[in-house]
């Protein structure tokens, strides 16, 4: 199982001197990951709201990464080609291919925040249907040859790709949450699938993976390369009740905002709200139950024994959201190191280059 970054970046004032600083915080964290052989950083894309909007073009962040690394791969975690003009997103990420020197991977989503569909005048409905024909104007885009395109969503005569990618073939990941069509279309696809365990129950996140290795094998794709990563939120310590209670907030105020901005209740500025967000997800009125079931909030010997479950489920990739809401970067950084040195020998899996 490969270890990378996964960033959601949500800053408010507090969580940081200043949102400069903050992206400086990010940048040493990616930097330590990769001289420590993780596999990849990614970060997502979201606008207008605390909740992911420090960026809102990965590419942007990425390109800055490029620069800053030598080794880790960089991701788009993922990049809401419903919101863009598929043109536009091959370009940004080929110049990241680019400055990185074939180091990109591409991730997308349909997305799931109402009032970003609202301010680009996008619906909802169409999401699953732009996201299938974007991702093929951006494979077009990239196998370097000219082409135009006549579709339902976009339409362009023929024109040249430039610039080219390094890559003769970039990865590509799609993130599916919820609609099991989704993970059947993944698989069907020969896609790369990204899930994120916080919002759903063990049992449903194993339902979901079932069906995309179920299409993957029924397509004829090779099982070999297959690939499933999973997003897990991490903060490690010696004991779970400390690892629980210094992380309890910041894992609350991030599920918090998650909720508001997927509710449409974006104006809601009661930062922290309450723990009946964490019993929301929970089987039972104990909100360590969330942290037990669906995080890496543990010591490194329990975050070893949970990650064995999702390698035996077929998972390729551990996604770690090492910083949310306000956990400050010193934590981040000392969890970054316990996992790489302490957790992945426990996993049979290399200490630290």
């Amino acid at each position: 199982m490969d270890f990378s970054l996964f960033y959601l970046p949500t800053y408010r004032a507090g969580f940081s001197a200043s949102l400069n600083a903050f992206y400086g915080e990010l940048s040493e964290a990616v930097r330590l990951a990769d001289r420590w052989g993780w596999a990849r950083v990614l970060t997502t894309e979201h606008h207008f709201h605390y909740y992911g909007g420090a960026v809102p073009n990965p590419a942007v962040l990425l390109a800055a990464w490029a620069r800053e690394t030598k080794r880790i791969r960089l991701g788009a975690g993922v990049s809401l080609v419903p919101l863009r003009h598929p043109l536009q997103v091959a370009e940004d990420y080929a110049l990241v291919d680019q400055l990185s020197e074939g180091r990109l991977d591409m991730g997308v989503s349909r997305g799931f925040v109402p009032h970003e569909f609202e301010a680009f005048g996008v619906s909802q409905a169409e999401t699953a249907e732009r996201v299938m024909e974007g991702l093929a104007i951006i494979k077009q885009f990239w196998a370097g040859e000219p082409f135009a395109h006549q579709g339902r969503f976009w339409r362009f005569p023929r024109l040249e790709p430039w610039p080219r990618t390094v890559q003769r073939q970039v990865p590509i990941w799609i993130a599916a949450s919820n609609d099991l069509a989704s993970f059947e279309r993944v698989g069907a696809g020969g896609y790369h699938l990204m899930m994120n365990q916080y919002p759903m129950s063990f049992a449903s996140l194993v339902e979901k993976h079932a069906k995309f290795k179920d299409a993957y094998a029924e397509a004829g794709h090779d099982p070999a390369r297959r690939k499933s990563a999973i997003a897990l939120m991490a903060h490690l310590a010696d004991s779970e009740e400390r690892a629980i209670d210094e992380a309890k907030g910041w894992v609350q105020e991030h599920a918090s905002a998650f909720r508001k901005v997927q509710t449409h209740n974006e104006w809601d500025r009661d930062y922290p709200g309450d723990a009946s967000t964490l019993l929301a997800m929970c089987d039972g009125n104990d909100y360590r139950d969330v942290f037990r079931k669906r995080t890496l909030v543990c010591t490194p010997t329990q975050a070893a024994e949970r990650l064995a479950r999702y390698i035996d489920l077929g998972f390729t990739e551990a996604l770690l959201v090492t910083r949310y809401a306000g956990l400050p970067a010193a934590q981040e950084r000392e969890t970054i190191e316990r996992l790489t040195n302490e957790v992945r020998p426990m996993l049979g899996l290399k200490r630290a280059a």
